[in-house]
């Protein structure tokens, strides 16, 4: 499964033909250790039939009772920490890594190893920003001064065990699971720059209304959004990436106002089932495309993309152009997956070499035969790394999916 070769630009690719947004964020990324968890959840009397947190988390035992869900599924996810003092005595007790996300600017980070430039919109800025940001990722920016408001990100092995007070939890899949209390991301301020930005661009990304949590200040930043994307040329695209919300009710509305506004919606298989109400068989082509169907017509965008770590999935839009996105997305979130923030060009070169997984193939191809002409679906890799990173993985996807969109002749 190697990666059809991108056009070859006849002049250099500028930042300004993609624009991605909305909100940044600095991360401490948590260097797993099982005995300092399994000690935290026997001091707070946490037990695995306490089950998962629904809703903001309040105290230190509802966020370790969240983790504890997280682990024994082998799921990943995002929970706001009311309290910030909660969340950075929590951090506070591990090891971390200071870097950078949000959707967009691990995208941007991701797209600099294909040597594709770009422009990320940013809510924030730190000292954490300013060192950490490459000088060819450009900006426009809402902040109107410094604030730091980190996202605590704990990443789990598989096999990894954990003793709750009621017995031990083995991960069966490695994931990660996010924990935030940040003011910008949660007031998602637009800057007025962002349409002007939006009239240059080829490719524009949309993501983030995920942590805000006020109605109303929700309806607003959704017009705003639309207000600027709006003023796209009409041979650009505009790429939708969906996310775990703080508020569950805000993502089906967020899918019915800006849904039929973009030109492709992008989710993961937590997102899927989310919208559906349970749970799917990954690996059931007949149960995972009627699912995708709905979400396709709920969604109302042309193109839907699906990506799991199974394979990905495209329906709607144009045959070169849904095989183009996936391979794109596949092939950066499987390097990502391998690599972390150390992507590099030699890495991707070294993918394409990679074997997709048998069972994404054979449900590939089921599939594409029971979709027909409507429906492109590629095989994840199967990526060769013991320790493998999963913070970032829809990111990389995603950059990989604006990447390839960029490339395509106008």
């Amino acid at each position: 499964m190697s990666m059809p070769a991108a056009p070859i630009p006849s002049t250099p690719p500028s930042a300004d033909e993609v624009l991605l947004g909305l909100g940044n964020t600095v991360d401490y990324e948590i260097a797993w250790d099982a005995p300092t968890v399994s000690m935290l959840l026997r001091q707070h009397g946490v037990r695995v039939g306490d089950g998962p947190v629904e809703g903001a988390i309040e105290t230190a035992a509802d966020l370790l009772r969240a983790l504890l869900a997280h682990v024994r599924e082998g799921s990943g996810g995002e929970h706001f920490i009311a309290s910030k003092a909660v969340l950075l005595t929590f951090a506070a007790r591990f090891r971390s890594e200071i870097t950078l996300g949000g959707t967009n600017v691990r995208a941007a980070l991701a797209m600099r190893a294909l040597g594709r430039p770009s422009t990320v919109h940013l809510v924030s800025t730190n000292d954490d920003t300013r060192r950490l940001l490459p000088d060819d990722v450009a900006t426009i920016s809402s902040a109107d001064g410094d604030s730091l408001d980190p996202h605590v990100i704990v990443q789990f092995p598989a096999g990894t065990t954990v003793d709750a007070s009621d017995g031990p939890v083995v991960a069966p899949r490695p994931n990660r699971v996010i924990l935030t209390n940040d003011i910008p991301n949660r007031e998602l301020v637009i800057a007025e720059a962002l349409g002007d930005a939006v009239e240059r661009a080829h490719v524009v990304m949309v993501s983030g209304f995920n942590s805000m949590q006020e109605p109303e200040l929700l309806e607003r930043r959704m017009t705003d959004v639309l207000r600027h994307i709006a003023r796209r040329s009409s041979d650009s695209m505009c790429v939708y990436e969906h996310a775990a919300f703080h508020v569950a009710a805000f993502s089906e509305r967020v899918r019915e106002v800006v849904g039929p506004h973009v030109d492709i919606w992008c989710c993961n298989e937590e997102e899927l089932q989310d919208h559906l109400g349970h749970e799917l068989d990954l690996l059931d082509p007949r149960e995972v495309l009627d699912a995708a169907q709905q979400l396709h017509r709920d969604v109302g965008a042309p193109s839907l993309v699906v990506h799991t770590r199974f394979w990905a999935l495209a329906i709607g839009g144009p045959a070169a152009r849904r095989r183009a996105m996936l391979f794109g997305g596949t092939a950066l979130a499987g390097t990502r997956y391998a690599h972390g923030d150390a992507v590099t060009p030699q890495h991707l070169a070294e993918a394409a070499g990679w074997p997709p997984q048998a069972e994404g193939v054979q449900f590939a191809e089921a599939v594409e035969a029971l979709g027909g002409d409507d429906v492109t679906c590629v095989a994840s890799y199967r990526v060769p790394v013991s320790t493998p990173t999963t913070i970032g993985l829809g990111d990389a996807f995603v950059g990989g999916v604006v990447a390839a969109l960029a490339a395509l002749p106008r």
